[in-house]
């Protein structure tokens, strides 16, 4: 049989950097040529640093009372040094749209110009998100009915019932915006990004091949496709993930070219502060979020060789503990607020430097638990049971979202 041609990709796979997460044995290289990487231990930093966002963004919880989830009037002003703070407080919701590039950074240099098949795919994406998805779903519903029983309602989210639960069962919970948030809200922006998964799986034959205009052409549908509509925010996923697969394209292309790395990274803080500065949600979320963590990624991936092996150790357990902090935090602030309510008032304690601190360490502790205990060995054995899991290899640490 005549064999393809080889895409752009698999052209530059042998000076490619992976993750772990599909990592096989090291091929040969010629003497003095840098051996792949096996992860992107820096950009695992700035993943677990996003979760960490999150959570002090959701610090805001504390502040919801009654059967309405009000927020304390001003609550802002008496968040736990909330100066130093405010960013994380205020923006920490932009996080998630960081994860997304971060995914398609990571999905573009493992499976692009990689012979994986669907089922190894299928099987992969399943080991990872689902066992930790299902465990903190099982303990927010027992939780909310607790709630429901003493307190009248639920907390935090309404739509407890069995339609939504199916929905978060299989991943689907806000695919369309009219569902609403309900059990573990946070698992809002795994759920569309499973469907831009099965985008990026279909497109993949596609992504090899396509040049710049091809990959431009596809973040401007989506980025039209969340313009244009407000039914779902599956476009707006698409258009962050999709930007983290022309973010890997750059990368490779650059190679060890480190000051034109540098050029491009310091035009792309240019690009995203001029969204900041611009003011409003539009020019920030076009121009601002994406060049700012497109920056960023682009730095810490050219700079992951040189970075200094405790540092390189500490991005990976903090990157491994990220999908933990994300699913625990929910289910941690409802288990405090059902100790909390209804004789003490969780906004008054909440504002106490020690309980912030106390929230946010107990949570990370909770998820390097789980992680070791359960996450892990459940991502091994699910891939050991279906074929998927290759003897030797390391499962990597990227969120699903």
């Amino acid at each position: 049989m005549k064999g393809r041609t080889p895409s752009e990709f698999e052209r530059n796979r042998g000076s490619r950097t992976l993750t772990a997460e599909l990592a096989s044995p090291a091929p040969e290289r010629l003497a003095g040529e840098a051996a792949p990487l096996t992860r992107f231990t820096l950009i695992d930093a700035l993943r677990g640093a996003a979760a960490i966002a999150v959570l002090f963004y959701h610090y805001m919880h504390f502040f919801l009372s009654g059967i309405d989830h009000t927020r304390q009037w001003a609550y802002f002003q008496v968040q736990p040094a909330h100066a130093s703070l405010s960013l994380l407080y205020e923006y920490g919701f932009y996080a998630v749209e960081v994860f997304w590039i971060i995914s398609g950074f990571v999905f573009a240099a493992v499976y692009l110009g990689r012979a994986t098949t669907t089922r190894e795919f299928v099987v992969n994406r399943f080991a990872r998100l689902y066992p930790l998805h299902l465990l903190t779903l099982l303990v927010v519903a027992l939780l909310q009915g607790i709630a429901l029983r003493r307190l009248g309602h639920t907390l935090l989210y309404d739509n407890y019932d069995w339609p939504h639960f199916a929905l978060q069962l299989v991943f689907a919970s806000n695919w369309l915006t009219w569902t609403g948030h309900s059990f573990n809200g946070p698992i809002w922006s795994v759920s569309v990004e499973v469907l831009i998964y099965a985008v990026f799986w279909l497109l993949r034959p596609v992504l090899e091949r396509i040049g710049w205009l091809g990959l431009g052409a596809i973040i401007l549908l989506f980025l039209l496709g969340n313009v244009v509509g407000t039914y779902s925010r599956v476009p707006m996923c698409g258009f962050y993930f999709f930007q983290g697969v022309a973010l890997t394209r750059l990368h490779e292309q650059l190679g060890e070219r480190s000051r034109t790395r540098l050029l491009i990274g310091l035009a792309l803080f240019a690009l995203g502060a001029v969204g900041i500065g611009w003011g409003g949600a539009m020019p920030r979320e076009v121009l601002g979020i994406p060049g700012l963590a497109g920056a960023t990624l682009l730095l810490l991936a050219g700079a992951e060789r040189a970075a200094p092996p405790l540092l390189r150790r500490a991005g990976q357990w903090l990157g491994d503990n990220t999908y933990g902090l994300y699913l625990w935090h929910v289910p941690v602030q409802i288990a405090i607020l059902l100790v909390l309510l209804p004789h003490r008032d969780p906004g008054n304690m909440a504002q106490s430097g020690w309980f912030l601190a106390a929230f946010v360490l107990g949570t990370m502790a909770l998820a390097r638990i789980t992680f070791v205990l359960f996450e892990r060995p459940m991502r091994e054995r699910i891939r050991h049971l279906a074929g998927g899991w290759r003897p030797g290899s390391r499962p990597a640490a990227h969120n699903g979202g």
